[in-house]
């Protein structure tokens, strides 16, 4: 994998829900998807494996974590086998998925596919969905275009290749096959907004000088682009076969 001293910031914390929204997000969304019991999910980029958790004892869906960090994958591991409904975890990038197509009934991508070359990660998405199944992406999202200048600055942080508007994701998603696709927010699916819950964090003895730098920075961009940088939940399905 490459370096990414974001992401590597995140499994030197051991970071529960570090996507925007955080859990009660992602408890609210899992409400909303009604996943039936032994349902086939995919949980990409799956980190320390709070999400893959709380949907396989949610819900007792088969649940498959994957994530392409090998600290996040142990922490997983880890989890998963005192979960309520053990989960399968496995190492694997979201560019190259290492399952069969037509596999899963549910994808789940929180804060992911915005740090993967999005040409080959969403087409891999679709591959591996069931027809007329779906899946739900929160991904950073910005306002408006920026100028050049900030958004290399903010590519430079997160290690991100590109910066996508609403308009952009939905024709991503679009251009990969995906029909019925919705772009919403935090509101529609968390009413009180009070209830939001930041990330978890678990300071460990590898918080060292490069991860506190990469901790501030992170905190004075959500300040500096506060208008700018957001996320949108991206709700979508596959084609049935008869369409």
């Amino acid at each position: 994998m490459k370096k990414n001293r974001y992401i590597d910031f995140l499994a030197k914390l051991a970071v529960d829900s570090a996507h925007p929204g955080g859990k009660t997000l992602t408890e609210a969304i899992i409400r909303d998807l009604s996943i039936q019991a032994h349902d086939q999910v995919l949980d990409v980029g799956c980190g320390t494996g709070a999400t893959a958790a709380l949907v396989s004892e949610e819900t007792g869906a088969v649940v498959t974590g994957m994530d392409i960090h090998p600290k996040m994958v142990e922490r997983a591991e880890a989890r998963a086998v005192v979960s309520e409904n053990p989960f399968r975890v496995i190492t694997g990038s979201a560019e190259c998925l290492p399952f069969a197509d037509n596999r899963f009934d549910w994808i789940i991508s929180e804060s992911v596919t915005a740090f993967t070359d999005i040409h080959q990660s969403v087409p891999e998405y679709f591959r591996v969905l069931r027809p007329g199944k779906k899946l739900i992406a929160i991904e950073m999202t910005i306002e408006k275009s920026l100028p050049e200048q900030d958004g290399l600055v903010i590519k430079k942080l997160y290690g991100v290749p590109e910066l996508y508007t609403e308009e952009d994701w939905q024709c991503i998603w679009n251009d990969a096959g995906f029909i019925c696709i919705e772009s919403l927010k935090d509101s529609d699916f968390i009413l009180d907004q009070s209830q939001n819950e930041l990330p978890s964090y678990q300071l460990s003895g590898e918080l060292d000088e490069e991860a506190f730098e990469v901790w501030l920075d992170h905190m004075q961009m959500l300040q500096t682009y506060k208008d700018v940088l957001s996320y949108r939940i991206y709700r979508m399905e596959k084609p049935s076969t008869s369409e």
